[in-house]
């Protein structure tokens, strides 16, 4: 994310209401939207049927109505288009799910090794309920779950975002895992 002085500087000028800073803006994050998309699709498992590109155009597009605000810099930016991307998954998995009838639930562990693999719809769609209980409770831990989780930014780019040790991210990891972990339907309950 080298380019964060920049895209603070076309925040600033959408913010403004230039309309050619839109589009340089679009330009320039592309590639780290991109990134993040891919991320976040992997993590989504295959019941996800939607590629990184597609992802990227459509939480643009939702977060396009919001660019004439005020934006706290580029952390502010990538957060918002993290979250954006999370609300386009769960809108798609939703509208599978309403075909599917009568699915179990099933109990989740958060861990960088079962991301990896993917998850089935159901267990997407439960991480997401018990991620906006943790929000409820603590934004920022919800927001740190958000970009770990699900925009797939390590630790130390967490840490270096958030002007804290890494070793503080993790504590904080620990603790948003512990919460949404209880928050989680066990299977079969």
């Amino acid at each position: 994310m080298s380019e964060r002085p920049q895209v603070t500087t076309l925040l600033d000028a959408v913010g403004r209401g230039e309309a050619a800073a839109q589009r340089e803006l679009y330009e320039l994050a592309y590639h780290e939207l991109k990134r993040i998309a891919r991320s976040t699709l992997k993590k989504a498992g295959g019941g996800v049927t939607m590629n990184p590109s597609t992802l990227v155009h459509e939480a643009y597009i939702k977060l396009s109505g919001d660019l004439g605000r005020k934006f706290d810099g580029s952390h502010h930016f990538y957060s918002l288009l993290a979250r954006a991307m999370r609300q386009v998954i769960i809108d798609f998995s939703r509208e599978q799910m309403a075909v599917k009838r009568g699915v179990g639930l099933v109990r989740t562990q958060l861990t960088e090794g079962f991301v990896q693999q993917g998850m089935p719809l159901e267990e997407l769609l439960s991480v997401d309920d018990a991620l906006r209980k943790l929000e409820a409770v603590d934004p920022e831990l919800a927001e740190l779950v958000e970009w770990h989780f699900f925009a797939g930014l390590s630790f130390v780019e967490i840490a270096e975002v958030r002007g804290v040790t890494e070793r503080t991210v993790r504590r904080h990891w620990d603790t948003a895992r512990a919460f949404l972990l209880d928050a989680l339907p066990v299977a079969g309950g």
